[in-house]
């Protein structure tokens, strides 16, 4: 693209509305507005640092004013892309301008920052802030790119997360999931709905789901349209899909809680079998283990503050091992142990973990906990290979 042609020219500037799809309602929820040159993206002039900030300033403000004239009796919110050096010009008010001459109502309006590009990140909150006051909100795109810190100061409305920049074609990248994880957390520490992009096919809308997507966009759903649309494709695919994706979350978790229950009992008929001895610990963990090697990997005791009071009896080439390493190691600044204590205690009987991935074996397990008697509590990790046969972390 000639960015001379694009500042001697910006009649020829043209718009494209994206829908945005909400997940609650399976309808276009916003729109994100796009700037073509004759044909081309403007993303490229816009972060030309060759192109002085005031040209770039002066297109975005006139893709402001067309959009908010044909926008002006929607109903849908509306992001406008937006670079952080732009709305540090006059405090603000370079940026708003022309919403405000035109009294487009800013309650409608993301101002959408690009997270891997903010500079000034101080002087940009307080502006931010500025903005919040006049009815603004604010969205950060590539949130998955931005550094926490970054996020917390700017404490976006809305976060943006580009799945196409997560996935190579359609295998999901090792990172996908714990980077969807994170996303999700910090979204729910600040109280800001998450916006997934670029979804091109079910299995990115799916991860989208499941971690807790608002908003929806991407190829699958609806392109790009000189004239916002209503109805688009993609209201069918949320339709046809999210039922799926529930029911099949559903009976996962269904058998979570069967497994719970089934480990409960076979524990409890051990227990109540005579071979439990509080004087004998590890000797009682190699009973159990020989008959539910079909199920764990590792077990270990704790009291009830903590601390470890038996060896680590782990099975390693087909044969179960003791290691004392760890007994004595108080485990209760781990995040899960308070909540797995309190779990057993008000349930009165085993507790089943969230999955996770193991410190030493950097395998995804979960791990089954179960209140003893004399004040002891017996903790159990879940072999990889049975969740995986039982279908327990798809």
């Amino acid at each position: 693209m000639d960015a001379v042609e694009v500042m001697v020219h910006p009649e020829e500037v043209e718009l494209t509305y994206e829908p945005i799809l909400g997940a609650a309602t399976f309808q276009v929820e916003g729109y994100m507005v796009h700037g073509r040159f004759r044909g081309e993206s403007l993303t490229p002039f816009f972060f030309d640092d060759d192109v002085p900030l005031e040209y770039q300033l002066d297109i975005a403000k006139r893709m402001e004013r067309m959009a908010a004239e044909q926008l002006r009796d929607e109903k849908q919110f509306v992001t406008f892309r937006c670079r952080s050096e732009w709305i540090l010009e006059e405090g603000g008010e370079a940026f708003l301008a022309p919403l405000r001459e035109l009294n487009f109502p800013l309650h409608r309006i993301y101002v959408t920052l690009q997270g891997k590009e903010l500079v000034d990140v101080q002087h940009l909150a307080r502006v931010v802030q500025y903005y919040r006051s006049s009815g603004v909100k604010i969205a950060l795109d590539f949130a998955e790119s931005t550094s926490i810190e970054d996020i917390m100061t700017i404490a976006p409305e809305l976060l943006l997360v580009d799945l196409g920049t997560m996935v190579e074609k359609k295998t999901l990248s090792v990172t996908y999931p714990n980077m969807l994880q994170t996303m999700e957390y910090i979204a729910s520490k600040l109280g800001a709905p998450l916006l997934y992009k670029s979804i091109d096919h079910v299995g990115q809308l799916r991860y989208a789901w499941q971690h807790g997507g608002r908003y929806y966009m991407g190829g699958l759903l609806g392109h790009e349209e000189e004239v916002p649309k209503h109805e688009i494709k993609g209201m069918s695919v949320l339709t046809q899909e999210i039922p799926s994706f529930f029911l099949h979350d559903q009976k996962r978790v269904n058998r979570l809680y069967e497994l719970e229950f089934e480990l409960h009992r076979r524990i409890g008929e051990l227990v109540q079998s005579g071979k439990w001895s509080r004087d004998k610990k590890d000797e009682w963990l190699l009973y159990i283990a020989s008959r539910l090697e079909d199920v764990f990997v590792r077990y270990y005791l704790t009291d009830e503050t903590g601390f470890q009071t038996s060896a680590n009896i782990y099975r390693n080439a087909e044969e179960w091992k003791v290691d004392n390493t760890f007994r004595g190691y108080n485990w209760s600044f781990r995040p899960y142990f308070i909540q797995t204590m309190a779990a057993m205690d008000v349930r009165g009987r085993g507790y089943l973990s969230e999955d996770y991935r193991d410190f030493s074996s950097n395998e995804v397990t979960r791990t089954f906990s179960y209140p003893l008697p004399d004040g002891m509590f017996l903790f159990a990790d879940v072999s990889a290979e049975y969740l995986y046969q039982n279908r327990l972390l798809d």
